[in-house]
């Protein structure tokens, strides 16, 4: 069988199909021309929370914290598809409930990054550490702590 016979019974296909990624992100607008490409809260250095653009096809969310008394990160990527509910306290504590564990999210002013969660819009929330920002924001959201609690193994018969 040669191309034209194959164009002939199967149909031609067009020259620029629209790839993978063109298909996933057909309903997203690009930005505007001087519109900010990312979304982060706060002024200044610290940004507690944000939204680095990743294409359209990042679904996760990298929520890092300090180990005590250093500058060494630590943390975790979740997964949307896997958080099942926020939970909150006023605008000082999140609660974010995944099947095998529960990240809570003390700080201040809160509020935005529940809704931004919800609505799968921030890609990063990190914990503020004096070591590497030494004035805390004043009015701005702040993210004080962040622990991860995880159910312990049970052990039968031993």
């Amino acid at each position: 069988m040669s191309g034209d016979d194959f164009d002939q019974v199967f149909g031609r296909r067009p020259i620029h199909a629209p790839g993978f990624a063109d298909r996933i992100n057909r309903d997203q607008a690009a930005p505007a021309p001087g519109e900010p490409s990312e979304a982060t809260a706060g002024s200044g250095p610290y940004k507690p929370y944000g939204f680095l653009p990743s294409g359209g096809l990042g679904e996760s969310c990298e929520v890092v914290r300090w180990m005590d008394g250093t500058e060494v990160p630590e943390g975790l990527v979740l997964q949307y598809r896997f958080l099942m509910q926020i939970g909150f306290v006023g605008e000082e504590q999140l609660k974010l409930f995944l099947p095998d564990c529960i990240v809570v999210i003390d700080g201040k002013r809160l509020r935005d990054l529940r809704k931004k969660l919800s609505r799968r819009m921030a890609t990063f929330i990190q914990q503020w550490n004096p070591r590497i920002w030494p004035a805390p924001p004043v009015g701005e959201p702040i993210i004080e702590r962040i622990s991860v609690m995880r159910p312990e193994l049970l052990r039968s018969g031993s």
